[in-house]
């Protein structure tokens, strides 16, 4: 077995970037950027009103309840007509361009205006409520580097620059197989012995999740023959990943390593001092990605958060390819008693101004239940046998709590 830590490093030393490609605005949401997004022009592209009420001079509301003359109205979208002189005032709403002559706004709850005049009812500083034109960016600033996750707020600023065509990564197509002779497809009964393939929609989410594009074949049934039959056809595909889950154990029914063998894959890793998902095993062909993955639902989740999720996102050329680990007050018990790094699933919530982990009890690597409750994995290393109410830990977040 080797750690968690060098059968990363041995998944992530092989990993090839995907090419470049251009996608419309729309469908950029969740690609990585591969090209630097600058300003193409001063951001505001003008002094800015930060909120409705009046333009004025500062000078000439040094005092309160001084009375300006009312001479025009500016609103957002429109370039003002005239400038603003000694003793006037302009209606301005939010957005609009603050005209010549003006330095401050006023906003209008301070006011009460009468015919053609306003009363000022505050004084007024040089400045206030006004965003300098080029204040958020200048023209050629950088917003956006390369590697980013493009997100609704990165939308926002592609958008604004009218970067409606940006170069992206492809996104890695990833074959999943699912191995078993007791698994059925999830609308079957099952019989006393069978359960419902809970690995397929769980690795398909978690690839889309991760950028991925995620085909699914039909379940493999517990023969040689059969596994390398699939196991071939998912590498002629074109697929850039091969994922598969069950079977990599040391099992009398246990095929896949041995078909990975046979079809020239070259196996790097093939087991991991890790709980749950020590049975792990990791090839490539060319340069192809295969894993193969526990058929426990909680073990493949677990290694694919671990292994699979970073390579998808490297090969992207991400910024981020781990998540950010987290530290959290536990509120109860854990038990480890591997000898190997154990995640834990826990549900971290935020109490008093602190993080505290809350442990959820759970049946081990088949208790789909527990995974699903968690939020986070409470990490427990090897030498650590027991974690008690009040020690501080690592926690391995999921997408539902940095999502919540």
């Amino acid at each position: 077995m080797i750690t968690v830590d060098e059968a990363l490093a041995e998944v992530l030393g092989r990993v090839t970037l995907l090419p470049i490609e251009t996608v419309d605005l729309e469908d950029a949401r969740r690609r990585v950027l591969r090209q630097v997004i600058q300003a193409d022009r001063d951001f505001p592209p003008f002094h800015r009103a930060a909120m409705d009420g009046f333009a004025v001079r500062a000078a000439d509301v040094s005092l309160a309840n001084t009375s300006l003359t009312l001479v025009g109205e500016i609103r957002a979208g429109v370039w003002p007509d005239r400038s603003l002189g000694e003793g006037q005032a302009i209606r301005i709403m939010t957005g609009a361009p603050v005209p010549e002559g003006a330095d401050a706004v006023v906003q209008v709850e301070r006011t009460k205006s009468s015919g053609g005049s306003v009363l000022v009812e505050v004084t007024a500083a040089a400045g206030q409520n006004i965003v300098r034109q080029g204040a958020e960016a200048l023209a050629g600033a950088e917003l956006l580097p390369p590697g980013v996750r493009i997100g609704a707020s990165h939308l926002a600023v592609l958008a604004s620059v009218g970067a409606i065509h940006p170069s992206v990564s492809a996104r890695p197509r990833v074959t999943v197989l699912v191995t078993g002779d007791e698994v059925i497809p999830p609308g079957w009964h099952p019989t006393a012995a069978q359960i419902r393939n809970a690995n397929g929609p769980a690795l398909i989410a978690l690839i889309e999740e991760a950028g991925g594009i995620a085909t699914e074949a039909a379940v493999v049934s517990d023969d040689p023959t059969q596994t390398q039959a699939a196991i071939q056809a998912a590498l002629e595909s074109g697929c850039d990943v091969v994922v598969l889950s069950g079977g990599v154990s040391a099992g009398d029914f246990d095929f896949v390593e041995g078909a990975l063998s046979d079809l020239g894959v070259t196996l790097h890793v093939t087991s991991v001092r890790v709980k749950p998902g020590a049975p792990f095993v990791f090839g490539t062909r060319g340069r192809t990605l295969i894993f193969g993955l526990p058929g426990n639902p909680v073990s493949a989740q677990v290694t694919f958060e671990l292994f699979v999720r970073p390579a998808l996102l490297k090969m992207q050329a991400a910024s981020f390819i781990a998540r950010p680990l987290i530290e959290a007050t536990l509120d109860g018990t854990l038990v480890n008693r591997s000898g190997r790094r154990n995640y834990l699933p826990v549900f971290a919530v935020r109490k008093a101004g602190r993080l505290v982990a809350q442990p959820i009890a759970t049946q081990g690597s088949g208790d789909v239940v527990a995974h699903a409750l968690a939020n986070a994995l409470a990490i427990l290393e090897p030498e650590q046998t027991q974690a008690r109410s009040g020690d501080v830990l690592t926690l391995h977040p999921l997408s539902s709590f940095l999502e919540a």
